[in-house]
């Protein structure tokens, strides 16, 4: 009985809502009324039905509850894991380090970024549709342009030393002028840029 008594006092001192306290309550005094008729495990699960991933459970110097345990404060429930105070909760499936970032089902080291759900890529290699493009490479259009190509109207300028005027790729050894490509400047005053 004083251990019931011990429950309820933690119940209604721990920061809980009323809804959320009376629940708890009527769980442990229901395990209670079950134990004293000899149904221990009707009682036992009655209990954990009660408390099982609630944050706010009243466990000794403010831990928290997780799946019928208490646990430090600094420790958080994770779907039916436990994470400590050095790491994160993730995707409700698995734990990471507190230094890396979570990706769905997988953890980031440092030093790299979500790209996708599962895919991390090193922060020096662009993140293209889920895949990781080539070092020096850039997103196009959820399409990877290798090194030294531009990304022109969502594509790739395949051209060896192309750029993007107006939309449109322009071939090395033209002029991009007023948003087109020439080979020739249509005029002196004409501000052109060459390919």
């Amino acid at each position: 009985m004083s251990a019931l008594i011990d429950d309820i006092s933690r119940v209604i001192a721990s920061p809980v809502s009323r809804r959320e306290a009376f629940r708890l309550v009527s769980g442990a005094v229901g395990g209670a009324v079950l134990a004293s008729l000899g149904l221990a495990r009707a009682a036992r699960a009655l209990g954990a039905q009660a408390t099982t991933n609630s944050p706010n459970s009243p466990c000794p110097n403010h831990g928290v509850l997780c799946g019928g345990k208490c646990y430090p404060k600094d420790y958080r429930c994770c779907g039916t894991l436990v994470c400590n105070g050095d790491q994160i909760c993730c995707s409700n499936t698995h734990c990471c380090d507190d230094a890396q970032t979570c990706c769905g089902t997988t953890c980031c080291s440092p030093g790299s970024r979500c790209c996708g759900n599962t895919t991390c890529c090193p922060d020096d290699r662009a993140c293209c549709n889920g895949t990781c493009c080539t070092p020096g490479s850039t997103c196009c259009n959820n399409t990877c342009c290798p090194p030294h190509q531009a990304c022109c109207n969502g594509k790739c300028c395949t051209s060896p030393g192309a750029i993007c005027c107006g939309g449109t790729c322009c071939s090395e050894g033209n002029l991009c002028c007023g948003g087109k490509c020439v080979q020739k400047r249509p005029s002196p005053s004409t501000v052109c840029i060459p390919v």
